[in-house]
């Protein structure tokens, strides 16, 4: 038995280290030599690393079994436990799940506090977000927080924290989730938890708050501790799901071939390691996919993963390329009604984008407040920027350029700042089709110019031919904006004619050049002589 004994600290340790293959090995020369339920239990701790599904609910049921037999119920009640987790987490089993759930609280009843009770809080904590219960989630993980405290389980405190982080998220409390992800993260990345296995948890984690809040500057500083850790220690599909959520922010940034490399890789290994998990990178390749202007290829990978919100608002944004807003408002509406906490945002954008191309585009302002009220709440640049270009393309709707104007500029500078090209340029286009309303088609061609750059330059297709046809409707609009008298003095501002010189050519005094000049600005919504110039030879002018 002192050989048994050994090979079970053995493998022990190389669970907590991270050697998934050798642990399993050693766990398996312990069972081999006897029937102690601790051996089946290590070899389904290391399958879990390892991919293999059908290895760990097959180990962890024989060590049940092991354990019940033994009279062993604390042990029993933590495979339980695991085995609730393994149901859900690997095959989405939420019924499965509760019943082992219950079997452990059951068992654990009588028993005086351990990690086991612990564990068994921070797993129910995990069902709970899974079913979208985020009040249940917070207090189960507080729950696994003070139990870790109290027993001094760091693995158990740091869980449990990053778990609580994403509760408040949920809740709509971004700032208090994210600082408790942060933390959590450092802590476990540092080594303050005893077992390798425990920083996936934090980890992912707070790559998924990032995401969902797209705090897109938080994540690109934690990625690269991120991913260097999943790489050392071969963590297969939560690298795979790391590099998927990773992605977004590709995306985001402008960066399309190394998002689609990323989410290629990640597709084809999640297929095989974690097939329930796949839909998160098809999903963003289905996005990608509509941004380049591919729908049909769009269509089917919203399809593969149509039960995650994210390919209902892509289903709703190709419904909107396809110029079906209707659909596309009854598609964001139906999936509003289902969602709640930060994942409504992206609901609520495109929401309003199909709004506002609707007869009634009253019907998204109280859309437009709540994006308003998650800003506030956030105070994330991304969220600022998407609730201040809500506001202005429902003003603009309205008929109201005057303000529709302002908060589409601050919208693009916002985007811009937080490093989302394709955004801004979208926000351009809004920009631009506000401006052409206003009067001031030089402007608006400028703007639509520059997004059209934009999609150009990302391989957004679709988009750039829409910022050419806003181009070509801006140069064609009516440039009778300007007086006789204003075009002539343009034209010598062209030659290079100061105000003096100009008014001594038409005979007129300085004072009225220089209020012509203003006018002539004023009207064409230009900041500066050598703007309107440029204006004037661009739409013929000169």
């Amino acid at each position: 038995m002192t050989m048994i004994a050994d090979r079970l600290r053995e493998g022990r340790d190389l669970l907590r280290r991270g050697a998934w293959a050798d642990a399993r090995k050693v766990f398996t020369v312990a069972l081999e030599a006897s029937d102690d339920p601790a051996a089946a239990e290590g070899i389904a701790s290391a399958s879990w690393w390892l991919e293999n599904d059908t290895e760990v609910t097959a180990r962890y049921e024989d060590a049940y079994r092991g354990y019940r037999a033994a009279g062993d119920d604390r042990g029993a009640a933590r495979v339980a436990a695991w085995l609730g987790n393994g149901a859900l987490q690997l095959r989405g089993e939420a019924a499965v799940a509760q019943g082992w759930f219950q079997r452990a609280e059951r068992l654990l009843a009588d028993l005086p506090e351990g990690e086991e009770h612990g564990l068994l809080s921070l797993f129910k904590g995990m069902a709970a977000r899974f079913r979208g219960d985020v009040e249940e989630t917070d207090e189960l993980a507080a729950r696994a927080v003070e139990i870790g405290r109290r027993l001094g389980s760091p693995d158990l405190e740091v869980q449990g924290m990053a778990l609580t982080g994403m509760a408040r998220i949920g809740q709509g409390k971004v700032a208090d989730g994210m600082r408790l992800l942060d933390e959590a993260a450092a802590a476990a990345l540092a080594g303050e938890v005893r077992e390798v296995g425990s920083v996936w948890i934090p980890t992912c984690y707070l790559v998924q708050g990032c995401e969902q809040v797209r705090d897109w500057d938080r994540a690109e500083q934690w990625r690269a501790r991120v991913m260097d850790f999943c790489r050392r220690f071969d963590l297969g599909s939560p690298f795979s799901r790391c590099r998927t959520h990773y992605s977004t922010i590709l995306l985001w940034r402008g960066d399309w071939a190394a998002a689609e490399a990323e989410l290629l890789h990640a597709a084809k290994a999640l297929r095989i390691q974690r097939p329930m998990f796949a839909a998160e990178a098809w999903v963003r390749l289905g996005e990608l996919r509509r941004r380049q202007g591919r729908w049909e290829e769009a269509a089917d990978l919203f399809a593969l993963s149509r039960s995650l919100p994210a390919a209902r608002i892509g289903q709703a944004e190709l419904r909107l390329d396809r110029d079906d807003p209707d659909d596309a408002l009854d598609l964001a509406g139906r999936l509003l009604e289902a969602i709640g906490g930060a994942e409504r945002g992206p609901a609520l954008e495109v929401f309003v984008r199909a709004g506002v191309r609707t007869k009634d585009p009253d019907v998204v302002a109280t859309a437009v407040d709540e994006l308003a009220e998650i800003a506030h709440a956030s105070g994330v640049e991304a969220v600022e920027a998407a609730a201040l270009w809500a506001r202005g393309v429902h003003r603009a709707a309205l008929s109201d350029t005057a303000q529709a104007i302002p908060l589409l500029e601050n919208a693009v500078e916002l985007y811009e700042r937080a490093g989302g090209p394709y955004d801004a340029a979208r926000t351009r286009l809004d920009l631009a089709s506000a401006l052409l309303a206003s009067g001031r088609p030089g402007p608006a061609a400028e703007e639509a110019r520059a997004a059209q750059d934009v999609f150009e330059r990302l391989g957004a297709t679709a988009d750039a031919r829409r910022a050419n046809r806003l181009v070509g409707r801006a140069h064609s609009a009516p440039t009778a904006e300007l007086t006789p008298r204003q075009v002539e003095i343009l034209r010598l501002l062209a030659v290079g004619l100061t105000n003096a010189e100009i008014a001594d050519r038409l005979v007129l005094s300085e004072h009225t050049v220089k209020r012509h000049v203003a006018n002539i600005l004023a009207r064409l919504g230009l900041p500066t002589r050598t703007a309107a110039v440029a204006y004037g030879s661009r739409v013929g002018l000169l």
